[in-house]
């Protein structure tokens, strides 16, 4: 019995061993299995994201190839455009240079303004200015006659007379005055024309038996004094028709305005006081700027009863000029170089005499 019980426990044994011994290999297994596993799901996942990553790769390649196509597309275009617009404008720049050769060539035919067209060209431009101004006075004057009380009509058939031209008195002298700028100058000529020949009498300069001086030696002695008044200087020139002319050149600030003119003490009622109206007649010599000054000149002149006349005058640059007869040497031959004028037809009457020019009103 004993025995028995001693080789029962022994097989006990052994099946505790065998039964450990197929558990460890058990977990052996399955640890290589399971170590196996994890391997072969890495692998996978590995794989998987190469192929992602390689069609990721190859979709952005393909987007990356189509945008570098278009691009190369649009810069293509640009750059036709580029050439296509450089092209018209070289061809501009060629045409614009063209046209200024020509510009320039045609202002070099163009032929330079003379002096006459430019003095013609600025008293032009003076006279709108002077006419701009006498409009402005007479809109003034109508807006002043439009305001002012209206005399009764048997009054204004009394007061209004017409004008009456008339010869100057015989024996009277002329005194002219100038209204130019809106001033008043008295001219004075007989004054001006007496110093002329005292300065040729001075001189001893004379004339040879065509009356005719030698021209650069009468105006050395004329301008070389300066004969003037407290208005104006005169010059002489010689022009080419051997004559000599004389031009009034003013002097800086000469010449009486509107609301000078008429005060008592002004030199132009210095000047009437002096002349007489029996000897003397005065005459106007009226510019488009100065018809006021005139008229207030006129005012006093009519209140003091002098005989007077008035004209409109339009000159150039020069203020006022005379012919006093003085000419120079080869005048006689100038005269007989001029085509004769054709003979007026006899009738056998006599002509009438000339009657004495209406210069007064």
């Amino acid at each position: 019995m004993k025995r028995r019980k001693k080789d029962s426990g022994g097989s006990l044994d052994s099946l505790l061993d065998t039964i450990t011994t197929v558990v460890g290999i058990l977990i052996i297994l399955l640890i290589v299995v399971q170590l196996g596993a994890d391997s072969a799901v890495q692998r996978i996942v590995e794989e998987k994201k190469e192929e992602d990553a390689k069609e990721l790769m190859d979709m952005a390649m393909k987007q990356f190839d189509e945008q570098q196509r278009a691009l190369q597309q649009e810069k293509e275009r640009l750059q036709l455009k580029q050439a296509s617009q450089n092209k018209d404008q070289q061809k501009l720049i060629g045409e614009i240079a063209q046209l200024e050769k020509k510009l320039a060539a045609k202002k070099k035919e163009i032929p330079t303004a003379s002096p006459s067209l430019q003095k013609l060209s600025q008293e032009k431009n003076k006279l709108q200015k002077d006419q701009q101004a006498v409009e402005i006075k007479v809109r003034k004057v109508k807006g002043l006659l439009a305001k002012a009380s209206k005399p009764p009509s048997q009054s204004l058939s009394k007061e209004v007379s017409l004008p009456d031209p008339k010869p100057a008195i015989p024996g009277s002298k002329p005194y002219r005055f100038l209204c130019r700028n809106g001033k008043i100058f008295p001219l004075n000529d007989e004054a001006l024309k007496k110093m002329v020949s005292t300065s040729l009498e001075i001189s001893a300069l004379k004339p040879n038996k065509d009356k005719e001086y030698d021209g650069k030696k009468f105006l050395s002695v004329i301008n070389g004094k300066k004969p003037s008044t407290t208005f104006f200087t005169l010059i002489a020139r010689e022009d080419k028709d051997k004559v000599i002319r004389f031009t009034m050149d003013r002097k800086d600030q000469a010449g009486e305005d509107e609301p000078r003119v008429s005060k008592p003490g002004s030199l132009y009622s210095k000047i009437l006081a002096g002349l007489s109206p029996q000897q003397n007649y005065l005459l106007y010599e009226v510019f488009p700027d100065s018809f006021g000054v005139y008229l207030a000149a006129r005012d006093l002149a009519n209140r003091r009863r002098f005989p007077a006349g008035w004209k409109p005058a339009h000159r150039g640059a020069d203020w006022w000029s005379y012919d006093w007869g003085y000419r120079t040497l080869g005048r006689k031959e100038y005269l007989a170089s001029r085509p004769k004028p054709a003979p007026k037809p006899n009738t056998g009457k006599p002509a009438p005499p000339r009657k004495p020019a209406n210069i007064l009103d």
